[in-house]
């Protein structure tokens, strides 16, 4: 496994761990006021990528749908066959990106060192 893979797979867990910690509730916040502060702050919008196009198979989309995926963490191919997995769900890739040359630009490979 790719070492990225794995600091991944770390931050989800412990991003996990803590909205099931504030679920529980009691005593989560005396933990919370050892984090760091934030001054001076406002909210703000951070591209991420995803991927867009017409589905088919979701469980809640009828198909046909165009949609815009969650933000992509991996990309895997087995033979001709390409997958995504977004933060939400895993995704198979039909046909050829569209882009200009044709390539899978963006697109990086969990064993693939690039990202």
């Amino acid at each position: 496994m790719v070492s990225h893979i794995r600091s991944q797979i770390a931050c989800l867990r412990r991003l996990s761990a803590d909205l099931e910690g504030v679920e529980a509730g009691g005593g989560f916040a005396s933990a919370l006021k050892a984090s760091p502060v934030l001054y001076d702050w406002r909210n703000g919008l951070r591209r991420v990528g995803c991927l867009e196009g017409v589905v088919e198979g979701h469980p809640s989309i009828p198909d046909g749908h165009f949609v815009s995926t969650s933000e992509v963490w991996a990309y895997f191919q087995e033979q001709d066959e390409r997958f995504v997995r977004t933060l939400n769900r895993w995704y198979r890739l039909d046909g050829r990106p569209r882009t200009a040359d044709g390539s899978a630009e963006g697109l990086t490979s969990i064993g693939d060192s690039r990202r």
